[in-house]
């Protein structure tokens, strides 16, 4: 085991504790290139400099970035926004869940009974009239232009709450695609050459 020590743009020190592997290691899963090739996508140097595709692909998708947190390289990126159907099976944390079900419930409940409800009352509204009992015949009227705002006004907010928290979640749940420079490409690096520079730098930082 040894201890890496970066400098920030603040002066500050960042303190990395890697173990020896078989070779370069990537910095945010932490596994060789065995199955998938390591490359050098940013100017980070050291076991920070080496990642898998996939894994940094994901990172860039999951927090919404194109650059090295660290380093601060632009990537050449393309995105894809995710299906609905994605979102619909996983909205997003558990309440999330919980309130797309129940408005989902609520609508498929309330839409057909509103408009049995509304039929209703206006059906007596006209049999009212052919009775000349125009008093009666107005509050039926009345209800049913009340139940029907209700039912509209509560169908526009809750769209209008679940498109926000999907135009958020496309937002941030997208397909990220990087696009690899040819001076970029995954390459072998030498365990030993690596290891000799990695243990070198190491010691000039740390007397540093």
């Amino acid at each position: 085991m040894w201890l890496y020590r970066s400098a920030c743009s603040d002066g500050d020190f960042l303190l990395f504790v890697c173990l020896f592997s078989d070779g370069p290691i990537c910095r945010i899963c932490h596994e060789g290139g065995n199955g998938e090739g390591l490359l050098s996508p940013c100017d980070c140097t050291g076991t920070l400099g080496t990642v898998h595709k996939s894994c940094l692909e994901k990172w860039l998708s999951s927090s919404n970035t194109s650059y090295c947190e660290l380093c601060h390289t632009e990537f050449v990126v393309e995105r894809r926004p995710r299906p609905l159907t994605e979102w619909l099976k996983d909205p997003g944390p558990r309440n999330e869940k919980r309130t797309l079900f129940c408005d989902m419930v609520c609508f498929l409940f309330i839409t057909p009974l509103a408009a049995i409800s509304g039929w209703l009352c206006l059906r007596g509204a006209q049999d009212h009239l052919q009775f000349n009992s125009r008093l009666e015949a107005i509050g039926l009227i009345a209800l049913t232009i009340a139940l029907f705002t209700i039912y509209v006004l509560w169908t526009l907010v809750s769209f209008r709450y679940h498109c926000q928290l999907y135009s958020e979640w496309r937002r941030t749940n997208q397909k990220v695609r990087l696009m690899i420079p040819a001076s970029r490409s995954p390459h072998p690096v030498p365990h030993s050459l690596l290891s000799a520079k990695l243990m070198k730098k190491t010691a000039d930082e740390t007397t540093v």
